[in-house]
């Protein structure tokens, strides 16, 4: 229920204060509010709230008030009396009595006229419904809003708050006279607040200023149809007022309008508006140069947005580099960490590795010995675009000879991304039949190019030949090198088995390649032969190394000697170790004998065999149990390569065997319980018989 009451004040006789005289009350019945197509009635602009009536008071012109003594009234206004009469009645008219309007958050538009009383006979209420916006109201006030201009308020302004206006004028009806004409039509919403000055109706969104020119033509012939204003609203670029009113009520003066607003933020401002040059009108450009304007704009607008496109890319690209930088930082960091853990533990695998295996391929129509080169990723971080796998390859030893060229060379493999868990293979050749030179030192490094940090283009692969012996090559300097692994291709890992094939059956080795012996001493810096190899020989060049059987049982994992093994099953499993990463490996699974025969890259046939052997004379104990490999073959640089492969292998073996015994040494747990049988069954016989190489 509404209740709208209304009080005399009076001043005291004795005091300067006024007193409250309650004359009437009237009452309406509440109704929910509607919300027009469905659409949101909350107030935007955080002002007041949608629910508060606004009330506003109407006075007759011509009659005892002019405009002067209303302009320091707020919510005040005068209208024509001819309106007046039809809107509010006869007996207000003639008595010129004041109407309140009331505009209800039910829309309903209700009047009052205070001096016209009301029959308490009929039992009514002296408020009455003049008309309903079907919306929460906003504003009420007059306006001039006639064709025939003058400066009297001839109009009836009614705004919702979603934008609804309603304009009540009074047009000429024929024989019926003058008739009240209802004129509905709608703005952009929501509307926080408005005022009226002349015909300019000014209301604020919260988010923004307009102005709306409000002219309706009073010489219609379908006074029911909704006229819409003659200009469209103009934005006065001003936002978040949530309350104003006009400073300047005499609208016949002319010049600027004076707007006093107040913002959300609680900033009371002034605002100067031009009066006669019709506020927000934009004057018409000629055709001719209306279409060359929207050119000029389409083009700005293309412009700017090119221009945005273009830094927007360059911030991502930039934001990317960065990203992928910090995730290098975050990989050497973990490679380096790890590199000390494994510095300390021989058998901690760092968490991107890579290991090669030899195989022989035709390229060309010539045998070629190819290394496949396999990059794992165990870490927690993906090698993105800018990482490559760089292979050094080169000799152990160098030519002393100046004027021959070194064949050192440099692989660079780029990818695009490696995840975690993830592997890479590679393939790179390292010579070809005789020119190929062994053993050879293949140095593993991953390589993050800080050039590939502004540029998503897949780098090129490279190959680098040169003389020196470096990891890294002399292209990459604006890079970060991690290296990896260090591999040792030998005779071993060329050899090529063939049981079919007799040692004394090729004992004439074939003319047509250089001299075995002169080729490998020359390697060596001396440019000798040996004048006996240069004729056919009878017996075979020969070569043994004799270790100790239980290093490599515990090493190697053979059988024990009596177990049940056969009688040469722990000399074919030294053989096989020794055979594991020759590129014809995949055949030792068929190896039974403890002999094997191959063909060596110099065209040479070479012949390895592996027996048990007992040394009556190595420790003052007793005998002592050993295994003997012997190589023999009619090329002494043959024999020479295949023993400095075997020892290598069994030297590596050595070193990790007292690598792995330093924890133990030290009172620290081995790591898995291979490591601890293989450190309990040799710790005994080391230190009662000393590896032994004869």
């Amino acid at each position: 229920m509404w209740t709208l009451s209304l009080y005399k004040v009076s001043e005291g006789s004795s005091s300067k204060a006024t007193s409250l005289q309650k004359l009437a009350e009237h009452r309406v019945p509440a109704i929910k509010a509607t919300q027009a197509h469905n659409k949101s009635v909350e107030d935007q602009g955080g002002g007041a709230t949608i629910g508060h009536p606004v009330l506003s008071c109407i006075y007759p012109s011509g009659g005892s008030f002019s405009l002067s003594d209303l302009s320091g009234s707020p919510g005040c206004f005068l209208l024509e009396p001819a309106l007046f009469t039809l809107l509010f009645g006869v007996d207000a008219a003639l008595v010129s009595s004041p109407v309140v309007l009331c505009g209800l958050p039910d829309g309903r538009l209700c009047y009052l006229p205070l001096l016209v009383p009301v029959s308490s006979s009929r039992q009514r209420t002296g408020l009455r419904v003049l008309h309903s916006l079907e919306e929460p109201i906003a504003f009420i006030g007059t306006s001039v809003a006639m064709e025939t201009g003058g400066h009297v308020p001839r109009s009836l302004v009614a705004i919702g708050r979603l934008g609804r206006v309603l304009l009540l004028t009074a047009n000429d009806g024929g024989s019926e006279g003058k008739v009240a004409r209802f004129s509905e039509f709608s703005i952009r919403g929501p509307v926080v607040c408005a005022c009226v000055n002349g015909n300019h109706v000014y209301y604020s969104t919260a988010i923004d200023l307009l102005s709306l020119k409000v002219n309706v033509t009073s010489s219609s012939d379908q006074p029911g149809q909704p006229e819409s204003a003659s200009s469209s609203p103009v934005s006065l670029n001003v936002c978040r007022v949530i309350a104003m009113t006009t400073t300047s009520s005499d609208p016949s003066a002319g010049g600027a309008v004076e707007l006093l607003a107040l913002s959300l933020q609680g900033r009371l401002q002034k605002i100067r508006l031009p009066q006669e040059a019709d506020v927000g009108s934009v004057p018409r450009l000629p055709s001719s140069l209306a279409g060359q304007r929207v050119k000029d704009l389409l083009a700005g607008i293309g412009n700017v947005w090119e221009r945005a496109s273009a830094l927007k890319s360059i911030v991502q690209n930039k934001n990317n580099s960065l990203r992928r930088l910090n995730q290098a930082l975050n990989i050497c960091s973990m490679m380096l960490s790890n590199q000390k853990v494994e510095d300390q533990a021989r058998d901690h695998q760092q968490p991107i590795s890579c290991r090669g295996v030899t195989s022989w391929s035709c390229v060309l129509q010539e045998d070629s010995l190819m290394l496949t080169c396999t990059l794992e990723n165990s870490g927690a971080f993906a090698l993105e675009h800018g990482w490559s796998l760089c292979v050094h390859v080169y000799p152990v030893s160098g030519s002393l000879n100046t004027g021959r060229e070194n064949p050192s060379r440099t692989y660079t493999f780029p990818f695009q991304k490696l995840d975690s868990r993830h592997k890479l293979n590679v393939t790179l050749p390292l010579g070809t039949g005789h020119s190929l030179t062994l053993p050879l030192t293949v140095d593993c490094s991953l390589i993050f190019s800080l050039r590939s940090l502004g540029s998503l283009e897949e780098p090129k692969r490279t190959e680098n030949t040169g003389s020196q012996p470096l990891a890294v090559p002399t292209q990459h300097s604006n890079c970060i090198c991690l290296p990896l692994n260090t591999l040792t291709v030998d005779l071993l890992d060329a050899v090529r088995l063939d049981a079919t094939t007799l040692l004394s059956s090729i004992s004439n080795q074939p003319s047509s390649p250089p001299d075995p012996i002169h080729a490998f001493l020359s390697s060596r810096g001396a440019e000798r032969g040996d004048p006996a190899d240069q004729g056919q020989r009878s017996t075979p060049y020969s070569a043994t190394v004799k270790v100790s059987a239980e290093l490599l049982r515990g090493g190697i994992g053979a059988p024990e000697a009596g177990g049940g093994a056969g009688v040469h099953e722990v000399s074919v499993s030294a053989l096989r170790w020794l055979l594991s990463g020759s590129a014809a490996s995949e055949r030792l699974e068929a190896l039974q004998t403890p002999t094997v025969t191959g063909l060596c890259p110099t065209g040479y046939t070479a012949r390895m065999t592996v027996k048990e052997v007992t040394l009556s004379d190595a420790s003052v104990d007793g005998a002592l149990s050993a295994l003997e490999v012997q190589i023999d073959s009619f090329s002494m640089a043959t024999v020479c390569g295949l023993h400095y492969a075997v020892i290598r292998r069994i030297q590596m073996l050595h070193k990790a065997l007292q690598a792995a015994l330093v924890p133990t040494a030290l009172g620290v747990s081995p790591s898995s319980s291979r490591t601890s049988h293989r450190l309990l069954s040799i710790y005994q016989q080391l230190r009662e018989n000393p590896l032994l190489i004869l």
